[in-house]
């Protein structure tokens, strides 16, 4: 270590006010850690309760053969009826560990399992979890044969059992939807049980770009029979991996006994997370030294920003004002139900990231690890909510549970630079009311969202609670958390599409300090159904013209674009997903609000319009071209493009040139019979081009309801 290094260090050990000296640790060389073992291959399933004794005897060879991650609801969860398979799904596979774990910890880890998982190893339960999204890890240990084949059996039921979410607006699909490992760790090692979380957390202080400080509290778990001295080396990377700060930290821990450490840090002139425009990230690296070895050692990338939200000017990220805009995601796909990969998960982000959105709500329940990787290294600012929907029951099971729920959620992800707001719930109501009626100040959904709200702050004191409200303005609901979004949908559910300004308006003159978002707008498209004008559809009906939902945008997010006390919005919702209990807009099972269809393959006409106004790509396009047979005569051809003027060309003839100020440019042209070749084409540079055919007929095919 360089002197400037020592002083700095030294220098350091004397602010943090900490009971333990500081000194150096020679480097030495890491073994082997953290051994894992992925068991995601050679499954056997069947669904069916009258199948645990089969499981548990290992008599499986008839049963089908899966591989992780798996549903059994890919198809029956999407096809309407609101009759997809609920109970019990029974997953049965053998493994072998290599006999050099033998005198390590070694533990399960399931990523995700819907909705109640009871684990089984060589006859033994484990334990049951109970929740639908987080990850959850079992210590395996005392019962693991490493010597002989082990016997793995896992019971995973999505039926209703009284717990988040009783009921919601999405299918539960069932199963083991995401991977499953094992790992082996010293007996001396970072806590790998506290709600699965890393055991390493870093909560940071003042937050400027002249000084940032810090501190990171690493807990240490000693599952050895005897007393240990140890040493905790804190080390501070940048993006490039050079070491800016470093601690070494003694402690004793005693035989059975979790123990923390809590170094404090202070960086000059750091390098911030600053959403799109710089996700740097830092990496903190804490290795667990005793007995002249390296123990355990475990890496975490963090951030360093600040931000804040206004009642009046909205949100502000490293004391500059950012307008969040952006989209809700759900997780499936078709043809998987929520059992997607990580492909699908990075090609699901890029889409996001193509429309330009500068934040996502992840609604409504916690979702995988590589998703708020991509989110952190993207720089999207994340929502990140608990699934607590719909029906709050009464019970202290109910309350318990989403309370671990939130726990699980906020310490698993405590790190993640992205999330700047845990979300307690959407939408909630009492036990016995119905999604049409205005309660007011429900008793149990609000006793819940006010105890969840000081939960937030309780476990981490930086970031900001938020709620998902459909309550009239004056609700309490709305006012436990520090901000809080509404979910509008006049021109949809209710009202006209024009409604939703004046609510906004009233609302904020009404309750001025409340600071408040948009968490959700949209509505519903069927890219085969169209029709010309704008007339609402029934919502509930078979008929969701793709045109009435561009419209319907177009309208909406002028007036959002207007109001910057709005804070964030969310367009509900980024791709069409599966709700089985749905039956409309001509596809049963499917929530058809997406600007992505389910299977990904198409964007839809709204989806170019938030490109035009979110990505600052040059872009041109043609919309209402799958609107493809049209009748012959006079017809509106509409353009979004962020180009300043735009030419059409309708068979090479030039149909005007036409500015706009809100990325939306219409010529009124005439259609002949047969084909004809629509251009559209910016002015100036750089040159920008899009083109299609529209078929001119009689009696327009696409047209007909």
């Amino acid at each position: 270590m360089d002197s400037s290094r020592f002083l700095l260090v030294l220098a350091i050990c004397f602010a943090s006010g900490l009971n333990f000296s500081c000194r150096h640790v020679p480097a030495v060389s890491p073994p082997a850690m953290r051994a894992t073992q992925e068991l995601n291959e050679a499954w056997r399933f069947r669904f069916g309760a009258e199948n645990g004794t089969a499981a548990l005897a290992g008599t499986v060879a008839d049963w089908s053969a899966v591989r992780l991650p798996h549903t059994w609801n890919a198809a029956d969860g999407a096809d309407g009826g609101g009759d997809y398979a609920r109970g019990s799904g029974w997953y049965v596979r053998h493994f072998r560990v290599d006999p050099a774990w033998s005198g390590r910890r070694v533990f399960i880890q399931f990523d995700g399992a819907n909705r109640t998982a009871t684990v089984y190893l060589n006859g033994r339960k484990l334990g049951t979890h109970a929740g639908g999204f987080a990850r959850f890890r079992f210590d395996l240990t005392d019962a693991l044969k490493f010597d002989a084949d082990n016997l793995l059996v896992v019971e995973v039921n999505n039926a209703d059992d009284g717990l988040a979410p009783v009921t919601a607006d999405f299918t539960f699909f069932g199963g083991i939807y995401r991977g499953v490992h094992l790992f082996a760790v010293d007996p001396l090692h970072v806590d790998v049980m506290d709600h699965a979380a890393d055991g390493v957390f870093v909560t940071p202080g003042e937050v400027t770009s002249a000084r940032a400080d810090f501190r990171v509290a690493t807990q240490v778990r000693n599952d050895s029979t005897q007393a240990e001295q140890i040493v905790a080396r804190t080390v501070i990377r940048d993006a490039a991996g050079l070491t800016v700060a470093t601690r070494e930290d003694p402690a004793t821990l005693g035989a059975g006994a979790t123990g923390r450490v809590e170094p404090h840090f202070e960086l000059a002139h750091p390098r911030l997370w600053n959403g799109r425009v710089d996700p740097h990230q830092y990496a903190v690296e804490v290795s667990i030294l005793a007995g002249g070895r390296l123990r355990d050692q475990v890496t975490q990338r963090f951030g360093l920003r600040s931000y804040q939200v206004d009642a009046d000017r909205g949100f502000f990220l490293n004391g500059n004002h950012v307008a969040l805009h952006g989209v809700n995601r759900h997780q499936d796909r078709a043809g998987k139900g929520w059992a997607i990969s990580a492909d699908d998960e990075s090609e699901d982000f890029a889409l996001i990231e193509e429309i330009g959105a500068n934040t996502i709500r992840v609604a409504h329940y916690q979702q995988s690890s590589h998703w708020y990787d991509l989110a952190d290294a993207r720089g999207m600012v994340v929502w990140a909510e608990v699934p607590m929907v719909n029906e709050v029951p009464d019970t202290a099971a109910y309350r318990d549970n989403i309370r671990e729920q939130l726990r699980e959620l906020i310490r698993q992800n405590y790190n993640r630079p992205s999330i700047c707001f845990w979300s307690v719930g959407n939408e909630t109501r009492e036990v016995g009311e119905t999604s049409g009626r205005a309660k007011v100040n429900g008793v149990a959904s609000n006793r819940v969202i006010a105890e969840l709200a000081q939960l937030v702050h309780e476990e981490d004191p930086t970031r900001l609670s938020t709620y998902a409200s459909h309550h009239r303005g004056e609700d309490a609901r709305n006012f436990h958390t520090d901000v809080v979004a509404f979910n509008k949908y006049q021109g949809w559910y209710s009202g006209n599409v024009e409604d939703f300004a004046g609510w906004a308006d009233d609302v904020h003159r009404r309750f001025p300090a409340l600071r408040f978002g948009l968490s959700e707008y949209g509505a519903g498209a069927n890219i085969h159904q169209h029709e010309i004008g704008g007339k609402k559809p029934v919502p509930t009906g078979p008929w969701h013209p793709e045109e009435y939902q561009a419209t319907f945008h177009e309208i909406w997010w002028q007036a959002i674009s207007a109001r910057p006390y709005l804070w964030g919005t969310y367009v509900w919702n980024m791709f069409d997903f599966a709700a089985d209990i749905r039956s409309e807009g001509g596809t049963p099972g499917m929530n058809d609000k997406g600007l992505v269809t389910y299977d990904r393959k198409t964007r839809k006409d709204a989806f170019y319009f938030y490109k035009a106004n979110w990505n600052p790509t040059p872009m041109v396009y043609i919309a209402g071209r799958r609107f493809a047979e049209r009748p012959v005569g006079a017809t509106e051809i509409k353009v979004y493009s962020n180009a300043a003027e735009v030419e059409l060309l309708v068979d090479g003839r030039s149909a005007g040139r036409v500015k706009s100020d809100n990325r939306i440019f219409r010529w009124r042209v005439t259609l002949a019979p047969g084909a004809n070749r629509i251009v559209a084409q910016s002015t100036g540079a750089p040159m920008l081009r899009d083109e299609c055919t529209l078929t001119g007929v009689a009696s327009p095919v696409s047209a007909a309801r």
